[in-house]
């Protein structure tokens, strides 16, 4: 049902752009984006769906070694490793969340956590202890690489708990069976090796700097080239602010990409929002890389005069800086909810906290804003000079 109404709110929001667009009322278009933008806002913030599922209270959410899935139809158990890439003589932390099926906290519960070998056997157990609240870890070394089987079980809330408090019962031979014991049971599989974790970091590490590489070449060369070019030299305040305009979006972009893996721990769904934010700043970006480039490409026309501008730039710079205005300022207004406000779908009634990386990223996001209604403004007063320029006819 959400994803309808994103996908409707979405078929709206294009449609009227477009026709505002062909209808030349820029006005419009921008009066028209703030109201769809507060409209989707609200719908989020009243929207409650049907099944949720918590994601837990972990300061990161790992992707591996950690999972969660529901036992029975009464809890939800997010479990990780912490650190995630534990080695064989390593002290972890064997780390759970346990919610409601609705994502709620639960308290007073009762619960039991064992490890054991791939062969079979218990290699350590934490006995049924009374917690007051589901959030709980369980230190632990594993004492060589292969993988474990850890179990945790939740007595139900309808048995007395003053004959089992501080008791551990027998090992199992099959782990999720819980014939004589009124209680629920699940088993997470983890993996413990030497290596693989700084493999694979290294791998990410070189990946991302790769492409940073790549980009910023890209953008050196770019710059040299419009340097050297008489018909475009020497850069101006204008262009300057529009490499700005780049550089930030890219800065945006990083930020957002950075932060997601902390609030995937309370909710997936926010980490796939951040993730996405990211690649959209990111392919901004490149696009006014592009439109950039496509500026450059009539070197006749910017010989005879830099202010002068085709049409079809003009059109495409004036749409690429619509969404980046919308884009940008539905990030900053949904921040300041979800710090003053419970953020739209939170399993938690109250608000975000206000960090470092929140103040950084949307810093970087209002001077974009501003960047952005200075090009727009200056893209314009462009183009309306191109068409009164009595030298320029085919604009």
């Amino acid at each position: 049902m959400m994803i309808m109404m994103m996908n409707f709110s979405l078929f709206i929001f294009s449609n009227i752009s477009k026709t505002m667009l062909e209808e030349k009322n820029d006005k419009s278009v921008f009066v028209y984006s703030l109201i769809l933008l507060f409209i989707f806002i609200h719908f989020l913030s009243v929207y409650q769906s049907p099944v949720q599922y918590a994601q837990g209270h972990f300061d990161h959410l790992s992707h591996y070694n950690g999972g969660g899935f529901g036992i029975s139809d009464k809890y939800y158990v997010n479990q990780q490793l912490e650190p995630t890439y534990t080695k064989p003589n390593e002290l972890s932390q064997v780390m759970f969340s346990i919610q409601d099926n609705a994502g709620r906290d639960v308290h007073d519960i009762i619960v039991m956590v064992e490890i054991y070998s791939n062969s079979g056997e218990r290699v350590s157990v934490f006995p049924w202890t009374h917690l007051d609240i589901g959030d709980f870890s369980v230190p632990f070394v594993f004492p060589k690489a292969g993988s474990y089987h850890i179990v945790i079980s939740v007595l139900n809330s309808d048995v007395g708990s003053s004959q089992i408090v501080n008791t551990v019962p027998p090992a199992r031979s099959i782990l999720n069976d819980n014939s004589g014991c009124d209680c629920e049971r699940g088993v997470f599989n983890v993996s413990i090796t030497e290596n693989f974790g700084s493999v694979f970091v290294t791998v990410v590490y070189i990946s991302i700097f790769l492409a940073i590489f790549v980009l910023g070449a890209t953008l050196l060369w770019m710059f040299w080239s419009r340097r050297n070019n008489k018909a475009i030299n020497p850069l101006s305040n204008n262009d300057f602010i529009k490499y700005s305009v780049l550089f930030l979006a890219f800065g945006a972009s990083i930020v957002h990409l950075a932060v997601s893996p902390g609030h995937a721990g309370l909710r997936l769904e926010y980490s796939i929002f951040l993730i996405a934010a990211s690649a959209v700043q990111l392919a901004y970006g490149i696009s006014y890389v592009l439109l950039i480039f496509s500026e450059d490409t009539d070197v006749k026309i910017r010989k005879y005069d830099k202010m002068l501008v085709t049409k079809q730039y003009y059109k495409k710079s004036l749409k690429l800086n619509y969404i980046g205005l919308v884009g940008s300022l539905f990030l900053i207004f949904l921040y300041l909810y979800s710090v003053t406000f419970p953020p739209p779908l939170s399993p938690n009634p109250h608000p975000e906290d206000v960090d470092i990386a929140g103040i950084v990223d949307k810093s970087l996001e209002v001077i974009l804003v501003i960047g952005i209604l200075f090009l727009m403004r200056y893209e314009k007063r462009r183009y309306l000079y191109s068409i009164k320029s009595s030298s320029f006819k085919n604009v």
